[in-house]
């Protein structure tokens, strides 16, 4: 009987709810939730109840989720990284990278140059928009291998070659490592043998650069196999390269080839030991050198070779016939670069540079006869050629460049002039303009006129100017 006065006040307080309810009383407010539980996925496709059915509301069992299992995470659903199963090795696997990485180039320019029209006094001008677009990947799988792709288009709508868009393969190559000690490459690669800036006999890998004043290298790489092996105590390298490509003599073009290349640094100079052997041609040996002293810094490259990539000719009696070289010929470059401060706030970089050419040559006759045959070859006609460059800018890769350049032929007298303005206009967008102008006697290799007593070749005017104005942008 103890328990008969608090069952008496409950059940009072029962009846009092209970009747409030049929008056259409709204129940009070629960507190508020700061992190409501979300509805299990079952219940949100079920109907809601009628708002009206306050009864309904009381009577309806409530619904107990386990917090483990629904809970916030249903809002915030978590990413879930997908990972190789197997733990890293290394605590350089265990480093975020990039699988995968996007670039690419674009390079647009417009050119006008101007020429005397054969036989008039008027002057021609030739226009020109050739543009350029670089794509490139670049793929990392781990530390240890790599790959690279780039591709190229080329168009120009006032070209007549051009119009119809050009695609190349510049580069496409495969590189892993042996236990960190060997490193092989494999697949088409951009590749440079020379110190020198114009004119490298020591590159024998590649043709020459036809515009080696120009911006943009339109060279594209060569196919290899590239196994070196670097040797650290004596700050060393060596090379094993095997090539193969399509330029052969004969029905089987498939010709193949070879080069050993050593690099070393001896004090404060780097010395390279070059040796190629192709297949249909004689073996090369260059030897590539370079020091730096102070604020100066010298370079020189020589290349022994008993053939050429191009055939050689001689004027005789009858004509004209080909001469084939007797005996091995040197063929060197070199010069020296200086860095200096102006006013502490500009920086100038002077260079000089020569080139010494035993197989090219003094008659001017034979301009016209090699453009006719396809063996003429830019800045490698004369025995004799010089350079010299200045350039001045501020100590700051943003700030403006000027730079001017004077090229020669020695022997044929005749030289090409060019200024070169160029600034950063924004990180990553480089703008450049030029103009450049030949000098000296008329029909020499900067001022060519076809001479028809030698070949029939299209009438060409005088070569007057040269000038133009370039973007690049890096993507």
């Amino acid at each position: 009987m103890r328990f008969a006065p608090a069952a008496a006040l409950v059940l009072l307080w029962s009846c009092a709810a209970t009747a409030e309810s049929w008056r259409g009383a709204e129940p009070a407010p629960e507190p508020a939730s700061v992190t409501e539980p979300a509805p299990r996925a079952e219940e949100s496709t079920a109907p809601a109840a009628p708002a009206s059915s306050s009864m309904d509301s009381l009577m309806r069992p409530a619904v107990i989720t386990d917090p483990e299992e629904d809970g916030s995470d249903l809002r915030t659903p978590h990413r879930v990284p997908i990972t190789d199963a197997a733990p890293p090795r290394s605590e350089e696997e265990s480093q975020p990278r990039d699988l995968l990485t996007l670039g690419g180039l674009y390079y647009q320019r417009a050119e006008l140059s101007g020429a005397l029209a054969p036989e008039d006094t008027r002057t021609s001008l030739h226009p020109s928009v050739p543009s350029l677009v670089d794509l490139s990947l670049d793929i990392k799988p781990s530390e240890s291998m790599s790959g690279f792709v780039k591709g190229r288009l080329l168009y120009d709508p006032l070209d007549k070659v051009l119009s119809s868009p050009s695609v190349q393969l510049d580069q496409f190559w495969f590189q892993f490592g042996i236990a960190r000690r060997v490193f092989v490459s494999l697949g088409r690669q951009q590749i440079k043998w020379g110190s020198a800036r114009v004119w490298n006999p020591t590159d024998f890998l590649r043709q020459p650069n036809p515009q080696p004043l120009d911006a943009f290298d339109l060279r594209t790489g060569v196919d290899m196999l590239k196994v070196g092996i670097p040797w650290e105590e004596m700050t060393s390298n060596l090379w094993f390269i095997a090539t193969a490509d399509l330029n052969g003599t004969g029905e089987d073009k498939l010709r193949y080839g070879g080069a050993v290349r050593a690099e070393t640094a001896i004090g404060g100079s780097e010395l390279a030991a070059t040796a190629v052997f192709q297949q249909g041609r004689r073996p090369r040996y260059g030897l590539d050198w370079g020091i730096g002293l102070g604020p100066l810094e010298l370079y020189a490259e020589a290349a022994l070779v008993r053939d050429s990539d191009v055939k050689h000719w001689k004027r005789t009696a009858e004509g004209f016939a080909e001469d084939p070289l007797q005996g091995p010929s040197v063929l060197a470059s070199g010069g020296i670069t200086g860095t200096f401060r102006v006013a502490d706030v500009f920086r100038s970089v002077l260079r000089l540079e020569g080139f010494y050419n035993p197989l090219g040559y003094d008659d001017r006759g034979m301009l016209t006869w090699l453009q006719s045959t396809g063996d003429y070859r830019p800045l490698y006609f004369g025995r004799y050629y010089g350079m010299a460059q200045v350039s001045l800018a501020r100590r700051s890769q943003y700030e403006p460049t000027v730079m001017a350049t004077a090229l020669m032929n020695v022997e044929d007298r005749t030289a090409l002039g060019r200024v070169d303005f160029s600034m950063y206009a924004l990180r990553d967008v480089i703008v450049r303009c030029f103009v450049e102008m030949p000098f000296g006697e008329r029909g020499g290799e900067f001022r060519f006129e076809p001479d028809p007593s030698v070949a029939d070749l299209p009438a060409s005017g005088l070569a007057l100017f040269r000038a133009g104005f370039s973007v690049r942008i890096r993507l």
